[in-house]
């Protein structure tokens, strides 16, 4: 859709056009023009008759690519239609022009003025707005949300880190922190995050929170050894019927290809929280592994 300077300037050029073409007529007078309208009509109709035969034409061509018509069938009904759309197309009888006016007729270089302008006037309608008059920039809205977002991290994390200078033992200050490193998602934010989240485990030794984190960190950077040790000191805090044990330690197992030790943790922890979230996760992950262990792919969609 054109925009608002696209508007201005084809209203600015239809103002042009009928100025264009009242001009001539004001200053004309009393002097008029006579228009043949039986001529006229004539013409409007051929020109009828031959765009319904083009048309018909090029339902025949249709109709071909659509395979509806066979060879004979085709070649018949495409000469007809041609034939049709060359007959419609001969030119009426040429009429007698009018005896020139004196001093000539500046009406004709209105009339091209007049043409131009309008043929100015259509492009300008049928371009689209990317190409057309005024064009804006678009903006992907996506991406600069993204971008908003990841200067508001960097300046949360700097404040952070301001406070944590101030305050090194201060645990909810770390907490946040580590949080703010997590969000980022890329390796070195990741291994920033793991370095707060230590410190505030040397701070709060029974963060459970802290130590899930911790953990979900190193398997995401694949660091498998860290997160086997992490996950056996969380156990020594958890209990024994902490589901978050098995949950990592088969997910642990998993990613290592150890498939047998995944099944029994993934049975161990389906046992002890059938209703987690993480349970058709967990169930998945379990198909794909007995499968591998029975020596058979996995289903789809498992």
């Amino acid at each position: 859709m054109p925009d608002l300077a696209q508007w201005a300037l084809l209203v600015t050029l239809g103002l042009a056009v009928a100025a264009a073409i009242a001009w001539p007529l004001l200053r004309a007078g009393s002097s008029t023009v006579t228009f043949d309208r039986q001529a006229e009509a004539e013409a409007e109709a051929r020109a009828l008759r031959h765009r319904l035969a083009m048309d018909a034409l090029l339902d025949v061509e249709a109709d071909r690519r659509a395979g509806s018509l066979d060879d004979a069938s085709y070649e018949r009904e495409r000469a007809e239609a041609e034939a049709r759309a060359a007959e419609t197309l001969q030119p009426a009888a040429a009429e007698p022009s009018p005896p020139p006016r004196p001093g000539g007729n500046p009406r004709s270089g209105v009339a091209a003025l007049a043409a131009v302008l309008a043929l100015a006037l259509l492009i300008g309608f049928a371009l689209p707005g990317s190409i057309g008059l005024g064009q804006r920039t678009v903006v992907n809205q996506a991406l600069a949300e993204q971008i908003a977002q990841e200067k508001d991290r960097q300046a949360e994390i700097q404040r952070l880190l301001g406070l944590f200078e101030a305050n090194p033992r201060d645990a909810q200050v770390v907490s946040d922190l580590a949080d703010a490193y997590l969000a980022g998602g890329s390796g070195d934010d990741l291994q920033r995050a793991a370095v707060a989240l230590q410190i505030l485990l040397a701070l709060e030794p029974e963060n459970h929170s802290a130590y899930r984190r911790l953990i979900n960190a190193y398997i995401v950077t694949a660091h498998y050894d860290d997160a086997q040790a992490t996950t056996d000191s969380y156990a020594t805090i958890a209990g024994p019927d902490e589901p978050d044990i098995p949950f990592y330690r088969g997910l642990i197992a998993f990613r290592r290809g150890d498939n047998a030790t995944a099944v029994e943790e993934f049975d161990r922890f389906l046992e002890l929280a059938p209703a987690d979230d993480r349970g058709p996760m967990v169930r998945g992950l379990r198909e794909t592994a007995a499968a591998a262990l029975a020596g058979a792919s996995p289903t789809p969609g498992s």
